[in-house]
């Protein structure tokens, strides 16, 4: 699958140094309806801006280039692969679960990232809903094989990636980092996919695929959506150690996992991102009336 080509090249746009704002709002405005999905989103009761967000103007200097950047990425694989669009997955994998785990995922990142001081909360948002994404590919395109990887995952209360590394010879964290590169997206989000399971297997910097991983823990703990089975994935203490937390594994998954009401409460405000995951427009049924920012101000 590609991505959009408004997306690619709003990636690189915002890669520049030199890109303005109103580079950005010009790129967008290109797509009518990505300027309309944004503006619902930058409303939606998610970002909590106290008045309304009419233009794409305004949308790139209140969430920054970054978020936009990162949201626009979002929406486009959301849409690309909602339960409306996608034929021929395997049968007995639950594509509305799946995007649950992963949406919650992107909401846990943001959410921590604000709690162990992660700079970019945007981009730890877009890592958490990509996570998984080489689950979703395998799903549609080796529906046979991916269903006896779910089957043998059951029966043998195996951990996922096993499963794969078994049936299939790849996991879906490769799949996804290969899926990633295709797409041109920044290493730090194809790092952040191939590595969210064993972000200490990385020889540099590890902080946003060790924030994945502690997002993946905390959203399993909650039982939101399927993460890919009942059997976790082991706790990588690197990524703990990412975030200078040096408690014994025990005692730091306790505080990470004392944050489980509040990414509850933040899934509550996510709705216009699960609706767009269901085939929807996004719209939470909170969100501000968006037509006079169409045509971004310009």
């Amino acid at each position: 699958p590609t991505l959009p080509t408004v997306i690619t090249q709003l990636i690189s746009l915002i890669d520049n140094p030199k890109t303005s704002a109103h580079n950005v709002s010009q790129l967008i405005a290109t797509d009518q309806a990505l300027t309309a999905k944004i503006l619902k989103l930058a409303n939606s009761a998610f970002y909590g801006f106290p008045r309304e967000i009419a233009t794409v103007d305004l949308a790139v200097v209140v969430l920054g280039f970054e978020t936009v950047k990162n949201l626009g990425l979002s929406v486009s694989v959301l849409e690309r692969f909602s339960g409306a669009s996608v034929a021929g997955s395997a049968d007995d994998f639950d594509r509305q679960k799946f995007w649950e785990h992963s949406i919650a995922c992107g909401v846990a990142a943001r959410l921590l990232a604000g709690k162990l001081r992660y700079r970019v909360p945007g981009e730890a948002f877009a890592a958490g809903i990509l996570h998984d994404i080489g689950r979703l590919i395998l799903s549609q395109y080796f529906p046979a094989e991916f269903a006896e990887v779910l089957q043998v995952m059951r029966e043998e209360d195996l951990y996922i990636g096993h499963a794969e590394e078994r049936i299939l010879g790849v996991t879906h964290a490769e799949v996804g980092s290969w899926l990633a590169e295709r797409w041109n997206l920044p290493d730090q989000l194809e790092q952040s996919i191939a590595m969210h399971h064993a972000p200490g297997r990385i020889s540099g910097p590890a902080e946003l695929p060790s924030l994945i991983h502690l997002s993946d823990f905390l959203c399993r703990r909650e039982k939101i959506g399927d993460g890919g089975g009942d059997k976790l994935p082991h706790l990588d203490p690197a990524a703990l150690r990412a975030f200078g937390i040096h408690e014994e594994p025990v005692a730091a998954l306790k505080r990470i996992f004392s944050y489980g009401d509040e990414l509850q409460q933040e899934m509550a405000r996510a709705e216009a991102f699960t609706n767009i995951a269901r085939g929807g427009d996004g719209d939470d049924g909170g969100a501000a009336s968006t037509a006079a920012g169409i045509d971004a101000g310009a």
